[in-house]
């Protein structure tokens, strides 16, 4: 219970006004830094990872490349070569691997009416649109098992290249013709954001089935392939199960790691979760330590409070009042003061995001936002400084000797 009237107590705030301002200032400068700034963080965080998994959640890109290492007599140096089978028997070999598709890549032409363009073209198995999250616009598909086996001339098409051959009109269902041959679209890229890619951006890709490239082009070794392990965590063991594959198969050292150019994105996602980690705890470091600033503010008002406050303190003693009574009312009038100036600085925060989420820049910083975990870690710091700031000031009182405290 409060011995003090909520109203005495307001009214002993107001007579020290002006270091109440301050106080609840420094309390609401301190909160606003840490949730502001782990906000923008989280934004940009999230922001980033999806422009990274816009090439792709976890995968690992190979291409084929020359042996530095001599094998078995054959000599280093040799130009290895990788058809569709032995890439596809990856599934058996490496059981953890979760999808493998081929890749054959080449600049050509496509044309549509008196449009010609030239892009990337290329040939891929289904499991190519899980892997390279290539969403598709509503009203196609991607390429299917039923494209591939049968050859089909059927054609995926990037959204910038979509746009740039037809506009605004409906794609999906309409001829384009590559190098001489006549395809029908039967999808469109869904717009993405995307950080990283290899012989271009997918939004410039066109993508037909693997066989029908073949028959096409007459290409027999792949360019390259695309994979991803089931376990994100165990990709590094997962890539050397491939090495160690492709090595009996294709005929090279597995120690040979330059026989493969092995590109694995979960290095990058490690990477940047780590700096992101470093981030966020140097921000919430230099937020505490704001806070902290602020609940010394709290601790010298609520001393100044309980100084001027002696002789009342003395005769709620002398009347039985115990000194437990009185330490839980000095915390308890610290904590709403706590509580007030950390209500101001999340109102802050939450209404600077809010505007930031409103304008252009979140092209450049993300949507940031305030996470439970945020939103839970600064009330569990303001309580505690709550505490920290109103012990002393509240053993003070609760210290007092009533006779003392009376002739004060």
């Amino acid at each position: 219970m409060l011995l003090t009237p909520f109203g005495d107590w307001l009214k002993s705030l107001g007579e020290q006004r002006g270091r109440t301002v301050s106080t609840l200032m420094g309390v609401g400068w301190g909160t606003f830094a840490v949730v502001a700034m782990l906000a923008f963080g989280a934004g940009l965080e999230d922001m980033m990872e999806e422009r990274a998994q816009g090439m792709g959640e976890g995968v690992v890109v190979c291409w084929i490349n020359r042996t530095t290492l001599p094998w078995r007599g054959f000599p280093e140096g040799r130009q290895l070569l990788a058809t569709d089978e032995d890439i596809l028997a990856l599934r058996d070999a490496v059981p953890e691997i979760e999808a493998v598709s081929p890749e054959y890549v080449r600049n050509e032409q496509v044309q549509v009416g008196q449009t010609i363009l030239r892009t990337t073209l290329n040939g891929i198995f289904p499991a190519y649109g899980t892997l390279r999250t290539m969403d598709v616009q509503p009203g196609g598909r991607f390429l299917n098992a039923e494209d591939q086996a049968s050859s089909r001339k059927v054609i995926f098409l990037g959204d910038r290249i979509k746009d740039q051959m037809f506009g605004a009109s409906e794609a999906v269902g309409r001829q384009v013709v590559v190098a001489g041959s006549p395809f029908t679209v039967i999808g469109v890229l869904q717009p993405k954001l995307q950080d990283s890619d290899y012989n271009g951006k997918d939004e410039s890709r066109i993508c037909i089935p693997a066989s029908t490239y073949r028959r096409l082009f007459g290409d027999r070794f792949i360019d390259n392939f695309i994979y991803r392990a089931r376990d994100h965590g165990r990709t590094l063991e997962v890539i050397d199960e491939v090495y160690a594959a492709l090595g009996q198969r294709l005929g090279f050292d597995p120690a040979d790691r330059d026989a493969l150019n092995t590109w694995d994105t979960t290095e990058g996602d490690r990477i940047r979760s780590s700096i992101f980690s470093a981030m966020a705890m140097m921000s919430a470091f230099a937020g505490t330590l704001t806070l902290l600033v602020g609940g010394l503010g709290v601790g010298n008002l609520m001393y100044v409070l309980v100084r001027r406050r002696t002789r009342e303190i003395g005769i709620q003693l002398a009347l039985g009042a115990l000194p437990r009574w009185i330490l839980l009312e000095v915390l308890l009038q610290t904590m709403l003061l706590i509580t007030a100036g950390g209500l101001l600085g999340f109102l802050g925060a939450w209404g600077l995001t809010s505007v930031i989420a409103l304008t252009p820049l979140t092209s450049a910083l993300g949507y940031p936002h305030i996470s439970p975990l945020v939103a839970v870690g600064t009330i569990s710091l303001l309580s505690l400084v709550g505490l920290a700031a109103g012990i002393y000031p509240a053993r003070r009182a609760a210290g007092l000797d009533p006779v003392g405290a009376l002739n004060d």
